[in-house]
Parts: structure tokens; C-alpha cells; sequence
């Protein structure tokens, strides 16, 4: 089951040591977000700590596309169904 984007900006939060990202949600630098019909993505920059925020929010229980853009600061994390970026094509 996926979890919802607003538990992985809680996760985002306890990560980066900030509230950033729970108060401005979609809104935050370095977020970005696709839907693809029911299946919706996060991207997130990860500010060069990539292997170690991947690690984090497995072991929290989401799922991080872990091939997306290898060798880029950004990682994909797939969240339960929201009416994101391109959700009506």
C-alpha cells in the first residue's frame, strides 16, 4: 500500500531537520510531482544525500524508485492517489 504525500512530507521534515516541508506540501523547493491516472509520484531533491534519504524512507515503509535519474540528486517516491500534475491526461 502506498502512503499519502502528506506522511512523506512529515518524513521530509524529521529528515532535513526542518517544517518546510509539512507547511508548504507541494509548494516547497525542490518538490516536484507527477500523476500518471491513479498512480502519483513525488520528486524530491535530495540535497546530495540521496542513498541516505532512500534508506530512510524505505525503512519508514515507501516506495523509492531507487532507478529514477541514478546519479542525480533527485529520487521518486510513488504516494497514494492525488489530483497532481498532468492527473486529468
Amino acid at each position: 500500500m502506498k502512503l499519502s504525500k502528506k506522511k512523506l512530507f512529515k518524513a521530509l521534515d524529521l529528515f532535513f531537520d526542518t517544517t518546510v516541508y509539512s507547511t508548504q506540501g507541494l509548494n516547497a523547493q525542490g518538490i516536484g510531482n507527477e500523476t500518471y491516472g491513479k498512480d502519483s509520484r513525488i520528486y524530491i531533491d535530495t540535497k546530495g544525500k540521496r542513498g541516505e534519504l532512500e534508506r530512510f524512507l524505505r525503512g519508514l515503509g515507501f516506495t523509492v524508485n531507487q532507478h529514477y535519474s541514478k546519479g542525480s540528486d533527485y529520487t521518486e517516491v510513488a504516494v497514494s492517489y492525488f489530483k497532481g500534475y498532468h492527473w486529468n491526461e
